[in-house]
């Protein structure tokens, strides 16, 4: 597998290298973001229980935040209710859900370039 690492710096597009991402949000904050595992999202449907995940757009609104692993270096758990992954989209706000998302398209832009290569 390809690793991916992403380091943003000022002024500058984010440089790819391994299988980590690192964003800054506008308010200073800085994001990492890791290639998830296969289980990831079956843990994030689980996570949501029964009603919210039968919520298509919802479930498509919360899956960046599987790759979501440090907030400021402080490690950031996958959430496991969907109480946890409400607080976790209060505590990340516009401002991180909006870094978290230009973090995942780079991901979805380098899985893109390898399907390209193949």
């Amino acid at each position: 597998m390809t690793e991916l690492n992403v380091t943003e710096t000022t002024g500058t597009a984010p440089a790819i290298n391994g299988d980590t991402a690192v964003v800054d949000v506008v308010d200073g904050r800085k994001l990492t973001l890791t290639y998830p595992g296969p289980l990831a999202q079956y843990e994030l449907v689980l996570a949501l229980g029964s009603d919210a995940s039968e919520n298509t757009r919802f479930v498509q609104m919360c899956l960046p935040l599987i790759y979501l692993t440090a907030i400021d270096e402080t490690p950031v758990q996958l959430p496991t209710s969907l109480l946890q992954v409400k607080a976790l989209i209060g505590r990340l706000g516009h401002k991180g859900l909006a870094a978290l998302a230009k973090g995942v398209k780079l991901f979805d832009e380098k899985d893109d370039v390898d399907a390209a290569k193949k």
